[in-house]
């Protein structure tokens, strides 16, 4: 053990006796602490404003003060702080009591012998216990950043995407609005009746490209969205429905609620992709699918009778498509899980704040127009 005379204590006791006793063995180990000797809350309190302490060894029973309170008080102060309990009872439950309350030792008076080698321990295990907060609140905060950043990502890619969608149907819905009134025009001024096919195959190509371009507007940004989340996911659904024959129940307990544009276009998707692996892969005959909205939660349920499969084959290799589900739920400072098992259906839930964390609804509104 090696000397060090940097170390700061406080030591709550009332017999100045005692209090040699703890110093002499302090000493007889190597250790040579600055120490002040304080006998109650107020004295006790002093000794930490007046300089940073590294540790706290307490006498259990003192006339106007015992360990438990000065336990109160030094992690009041820093919860990490080492706080070592001294008593002249042997009691097992006394001991145990203390370490519940939060000391790091607890010594008899008695065996004083071992106050060195248990100030050292306690030491170390607080600078355990700091580096372990230290770790998780920096991961806390990276969190936080990552939360942030990948909010942020959202609406910038939603932001895109209708910037995209809505060039789309300006420029190249124009032009080919124009080209079909044109080759109309050419078609009507021809008499030439071999010209009539190749004209002809071509309003076929120019239609398909039409049909492309609103098929791309609508995966880049749903202009049903436009009309709202419920009326979009009433289309979605219904159009599912007579695509896949599958029926589908939509539920909602409100007409109507503020949400994000990024948040409306999450829960969509998310939709969108559920219904779709429905159709894929569920052998499914009927989907539920619910919005619950409250004031600070958004939540989707989407519920088929098919198939299902086991729980631990999405765990052992999950797929791209829930991973993305589950990250941007997260993302969006909410949830999501999928459950499933076999002949039982699949149940998909997806859970988001209708508003970003540190925007108003208000506010959130003008950012997405």
């Amino acid at each position: 053990m090696t000397s060090d005379d940097s170390l700061n204590l406080i030591v709550v006791e009332d017999s100045e006796l005692d209090y040699e006793l703890l110093l002499a063995m302090l000493a007889r180990e190597g250790l040579k602490p600055r120490t002040t000797r304080v006998e109650d809350e107020a004295g006790m309190r002093d000794a930490f404003a007046k300089a940073q302490v590294d540790a706290v060894i307490t006498d259990h029973n003192l006339p106007r003060f015992d360990s438990f309170a000065s336990l109160k008080v030094a992690k009041s102060i820093d919860a990490d702080m080492p706080v070592i309990v001294l008593s002249g009872e042997m009691s097992e439950d006394l001991a145990v009591a203390t370490l519940h309350a939060g000391a790091d030792d607890f010594v008899l008076k008695t065996r004083m012998f071992r106050i060195a080698a248990a100030l050292q321990h306690s030491l170390q295990a607080a600078a355990a216990r700091r580096e372990a907060r230290t770790a998780v609140s920096a991961l806390a905060q990276s969190e936080a950043k990552l939360h942030a950043l990948t909010q942020h990502l959202e609406r910038v890619k939603e932001d895109e995407r209708r910037a995209i969608a809505q060039e789309i149907h300006d420029d190249i819905g124009g032009a080919l609005t124009a080209l079909k009134f044109e080759l109309v025009r050419l078609t009507r001024a021809m008499t030439d009746k071999q010209t009539r096919p190749l004209l002809d195959s071509i309003s076929q190509l120019l239609e398909s490209a039409v049909v492309a371009s609103h098929r791309i507007q609508h995966a880049l940004r749903p202009a049903v969205l436009d009309a709202g989340l419920l009326a979009a996911l009433e289309w979605l659904t219904r159009d599912f429905g007579e695509r896949s024959g599958i029926k589908v129940d939509l539920i909602f307990n409100r007409e109507e609620f503020e949400i994000a544009p990024d948040r409306a276009a999450a829960l969509y998707r998310v939709t969108q992709e559920a219904l779709t692996n429905v159709q894929k892969h569920a052998r499914a005959t009927r989907v539920h699918v619910q919005i619950f909205a409250l004031t600070d939660e958004i939540a989707l349920e989407i519920a088929d009778d098919g198939q299902g499969f086991e729980p631990g084959s999405l765990q052992a290799t999950p797929g791209f498509g829930v991973r993305g589900m589950i990250e941007r739920a997260r993302g969006l400072g909410g949830w999501a899980e999928v459950s499933s098992s076999r002949r039982r259906g699949t149940t998909v839930m997806f859970s988001i704040p209708p508003q970003p964390a540190d925007t108003s609804a208000e506010g959130a509104r003008k950012n997405g127009d």
